[in-house]
């Protein structure tokens, strides 16, 4: 398995509170923040003061600058693009594009994730930008992802403010983005997974794949029974068979039932025939491009647990997922790769 693309990450607080570094520039940055704010559209040089009050989590109030957060996330952008060391004009120009397109909406909201490459391979880079409300406290669906691809428009969805908007997506900064032919039709997808702040197994994450073609972006479907309408995965039931450290996974989309050894969460405690004690938790994580046949496909896991709970890992499930020619999804292959924890 091997990852696409070179992937550029910056994962920012999510705090309520804001970082008064901004106000305290280093020499060496000085001269950088010159050349920013000499980039910056003359509106955006003019920010009007305003004074939100926020609650602090003590219960205390803090004031909400948005120019403050502006000259923050210029700040954070640049940081990314330097250490990545992008022509500082091209910066510039990329920066310019984002300001004068609003999604920082004058400060109201935040960069908390850029990835910056060459994504579609035709010599132009392009961006992937997160954002999110930086007045209110971070929740799911407060945020949102900009796909600038070449001199195209950015892309949105749904006719929302933001490029990519969905109420089950986190956008606090803890994610992936790769990028490959996945399907093999000779465009590029890009593979989109964020962390939200669930707890306990593996938390829960949000998937999505975006098909670039013909200038224009659309959401993929994923393969998926599960009854929750926010996640995406497949129903795996988890069986302890009558015999110490002994499980078998049954899979209805398949139809299989594969053996397996796993450690008993309790020694000694063996049920007098087989029975249904666990399985997955949430749907697919870690997603990662792997080869089933020659060709391309999308591997995804899912955290299986035992009859100790969601704290009883007893495996992992690996899914092969490719897409028909009309983009319907298929898994062609599973197994299950033991852990042997508890």
């Amino acid at each position: 398995m091997r990852r696409a693309g070179s992937i550029f990450l910056i994962l920012l607080c999510v705090g309520l509170t804001f970082a008064c570094a901004v106000s305290q520039k280093a020499p060496d940055q000085e001269e950088t923040q010159e050349v920013v704010q000499s980039s910056l559209p003359e509106e955006m040089q003019k920010i009007e003061e305003e004074n939100i009050i926020q609650n602090k989590p003590d219960g205390q109030e803090e004031e909400f600058s948005p120019k403050k957060q502006e000259e923050k996330n210029i700040e954070d952008f640049f940081e990314v693009v330097y250490a990545q060391g992008i022509d500082r004009n091209l910066s510039e120009k990329l920066f310019q594009r984002l300001s004068e397109d609003g999604i920082f909406q004058n400060g109201a909201m935040k960069i908390t994730g850029l990835v910056i490459d060459d994504i579609d391979g035709n010599g132009q880079m392009d961006m992937l930008v997160m954002v999110l409300d930086a007045k209110e406290p971070a929740f799911y669906g407060s945020g949102g992802l900009w796909f600038y691809m070449n001199e195209d428009e950015p892309y949105c969805f749904e006719d929302e403010p933001y490029c990519f908007d969905d109420e089950e997506c986190s956008f606090y900064g803890w994610y992936d983005a790769f990028w490959v032919d996945i399907d093999n039709d000779e465009n590029v997808e890009i593979i989109f997974s964020a962390e939200g702040t669930g707890c306990g197994a593996v938390g829960d994450s949000y998937k999505a794949v975006f098909k670039y073609k013909d200038h224009n972006i659309e959401k993929m479907a994923l393969p998926s029974d599960l009854e929750e309408s926010y996640d995406q995965g497949l129903r795996v039931e988890l069986i302890q068979e009558p015999e110490a450290d002994r499980y078998s996974a049954y899979c209805p989309y398949f139809g299989e039932r594969i053996f397996f050894q796993g450690k008993n969460f309790t020694e000694g405690n063996i049920p007098y025939e087989a029975e249904i004690a666990g399985g997955n938790v949430r749907g697919y994580f870690n997603l990662c491009e792997a080869e089933y046949d020659g060709k391309k496909v999308l591997q995804a896991s899912e955290y299986l647990h035992g009859e100790g709970g969601i704290v009883h890992d007893v495996a992992i499930a690996q899914f092969l997922i490719t897409w028909e020619k009309d983009g319907t999804p298929k898994v062609v292959k599973w197994w299950i790769e033991e852990t042997g924890n508890n």
